[in-house]
């Protein structure tokens, strides 16, 4: 299935902060801090290039170990019915924001530019992760148009997925043609990338929870803590003034 994404790229300026350790009310940046932030999240969207990769499969069965697709390969997806209820395909992708943002952090590291690099290292992270939710929900609007339920998404490596199925996706989907490879641990290359399954089907489940009340991975630093209300900003212009953030959560 060609899906023909329009990616908008949002960059919320608090999930880049929680990245860099700002999780609890009480931890609030200093003005510094937040001109920063704009910057970074400024050369973000510059250098911003999602590429991605989704095809889906037929399956063939489903057992406590995994999932047997057609053409004979073997997803080692342990508990995948329980999780994905009764699918008949397996979607696949692949989605990479580019390699552009890691050079440029790479230029700012050897230039000693710390503070800068590792709040646009945040602000990647940040941005993979909204390309790719940008990307399932059109996956679940293509696929409800045609009667079909789509689960959440699991990547290899997480919740009872083997890490070793990326040779398997990589196999299946040709990644080199957005410039996507996995070295011999399977870790992919541009780094901010990333590889998913999601079942399909007219009975498949579909969960409402949020993924980190999904994973396994309880101790992960990338897990969202408890989300504070929203709090409106003009502009990272507007966050960046003195007392901008006092004046926001009311301290002020």
């Amino acid at each position: 299935m060609e899906l023909d994404v329009a990616f908008d790229l949002a960059l919320d300026p608090r999930e880049v902060l929680r990245l860099q350790g700002y999780k609890r009310p009480t931890d609030t940046p200093t003005s510094e801090v937040l001109a920063i932030l704009e910057e970074a999240l400024r050369e973000a969207r510059r250098l911003f290039a999602p590429r991605h990769i989704f095809r889906s499969f037929d399956v063939v069965e489903v057992t406590a170990e995994g999932i047997g697709l057609v053409g004979g390969e073997v997803l080692r997806f342990a508990g995948a019915e329980r999780r994905w209820g009764a699918f008949t395909q397996v979607g696949l992708g692949i989605l990479t924001i580019g390699e552009a943002l890691e050079h440029r952090v790479d230029a700012l590291l050897e230039q000693r530019e710390f503070p800068l690099a590792f709040m646009l290292e945040a602000a990647g992270w940040v941005a993979a992760e909204e390309a790719a939710l940008t990307l399932t929900n059109s996956i679940c609007n293509a696929h409800i148009a045609r009667g079909l339920k789509v689960t959440t998404r699991h990547s290899p490596g997480y919740g009872g997925w083997d890490i070793w199925d990326q040779r398997v996706l990589f196999r299946l989907l040709p990644a080199e043609t957005m410039g996507v490879r996995i070295n011999d641990f399977c870790v992919m290359v541009p780094g901010k990338s990333l590889s998913f399954g999601v079942g399909i089907g007219p009975a498949a489940r579909v969960e409402q929870a949020h993924k980190c009340q999904r994973c396994d991975l309880r101790d992960c630093g990338f897990r969202l803590a408890p989300r504070r209300e929203a709090l409106l900003l003009e502009s990272e212009t507007f966050l960046a003034r003195e007392g901008a953030w006092e004046r926001h959560l009311g301290r002020c």
